[in-house]
């Protein structure tokens, strides 16, 4: 998985601008919003233009939201993924998935969670109130830190680095909750054990 840099402070900017990286099925592109350095977890944008294979991720947990478009259905192995305008989905990465367009191109919100070395919760605020749990950490992990994201029509924002003696949720105690704002938006708290040392 691709790196990111690990800057200290909110990083606020337009998804629309990251430069889009071609999939090498040609269905369509992806745009990586920040990725962590030790490759526990991901976040990216894609724009699927037709049916096609989805990328297998073995290891990893995903949650994908139809950020645009009518949708997608995942297919494949005895499982069966809906992805919905604006509703979190939780899959895993290791199944072989062939997508199928509802009705034209979508944009999806995709994060990646490695099993057992980062633990998330994404929830969509505004029209639609859906939220979802993916990943794990040991039982009893201490010294964590929370990476959050704000995701909206165009634009992001992730801070990065908001350290928390232990939390049975992700998110808990992380500062800057903007559920209260009534435009739709997908923010997603992610915890993993600090890896830097101060």
């Amino acid at each position: 998985m691709a790196q990111s840099p690990d800057p200290r402070g909110p990083v606020q900017a337009s998804w629309l601008a990251l430069p889009p990286e071609p999939w090498k099925n040609g269905g369509g592109v992806t745009r990586t919003l920040a990725a962590d350095p030790a490759g526990r977890w991901r976040v990216s944008i894609a724009d699927i233009e037709r049916d096609g294979p989805y990328s297998r991720f073995p290891g990893y947990d995903r949650v994908s939201v139809v950020l645009a478009g009518e949708g997608v259905m995942l297919q494949g192995e005895g499982v069966a993924v809906p992805l919905r305008l604006r509703e979190p989905a939780v899959f895993g990465g290791d199944a072989l998935l062939q997508s199928t367009l509802a009705g034209g191109p979508v944009q999806v919100l995709n994060l990646f969670v490695l099993r057992g070395g980062a633990m998330a919760s994404v929830t969509c605020s505004g029209a639609v109130c859906s939220c979802c749990e993916v990943g794990s950490l040991p039982v009893g992990a201490v010294g964590l830190e929370v990476t959050r994201f704000r995701v909206t029509a165009g634009a992001y924002e992730m801070t990065r680095g908001v350290e928390v003696p232990g939390v049975d949720t992700p998110g808990v105690g992380t500062p800057g909750d903007s559920s209260a704002q009534t435009e739709f938006a997908v923010i997603l708290d992610i915890t993993v054990r600090k890896s830097i040392p101060d």
